[in-house]
């Protein structure tokens, strides 16, 4: 799986000594002063690096990048690199039934690629909508918002199920 850390790299497979490495760098640390700010041993940080150790629990590294203050973006490249689901996901649970029907859904060879393309767009569309903070309609400009029914919310759009007009 490839991710782009919104610095306009993106890294597939990345090992996660190298990932942990570049983190530290950008954050002009040595290994010494992240040993010591996420409370592991200079040695155990430099053998993660070197790859001479695996990745490790997903509860270790949301743990340091906490204790770096790493965005988002940087903990999930952390956690991709350890062969983890991202953060959002392990928070939410693998088991969310939304996002298993999604998945579900994404992956199913039934569905022609222009349809999945389709669902793509609306999700993205609805992430538009519902995208600020609060949870609640309205996030970016009003220019960048997609309508209700553009978005298909609210039954607006005049499709039922199955995606046929209403009469």
């Amino acid at each position: 799986m490839a991710v782009d850390d919104g610095r306009g790299e993106s890294r597939a497979g990345e090992p996660f000594g190298e990932a942990l490495r570049s983190v530290r760098v950008r954050l002009d640390l040595s290994q010494g002063q992240l040993a010591h700010k996420v409370g592991l041993d200079r040695s155990y940080i430099n053998r993660l690096e070197a790859g001479e150790r695996g990745a490790p629990s997903a509860h270790a590294i949301v743990a340091m990048a906490s204790a770096l203050n790493l965005d988002d973006l940087d903990t999930d490249r952390l956690l991709l690199a350890g062969g983890l689901p991202v953060k959002a996901l392990v928070d939410l649970g693998l088991d969310d039934p939304t996002l298993l029907a999604l998945a579900r859904r994404l992956t199913d060879t039934r569905l022609a690629p222009a349809s999945r393309s389709a669902l793509r767009s609306v999700i993205d569309s609805l992430l538009t909508y519902w995208g600020n903070a609060s949870g609640t309609p309205g996030s970016g400009t009003p220019a960048d918002r997609p309508k209700p029914e553009q978005a298909g919310v609210g039954g607006v759009s005049g499709r039922g199920r199955g995606g046929r007009t209403r009469q």
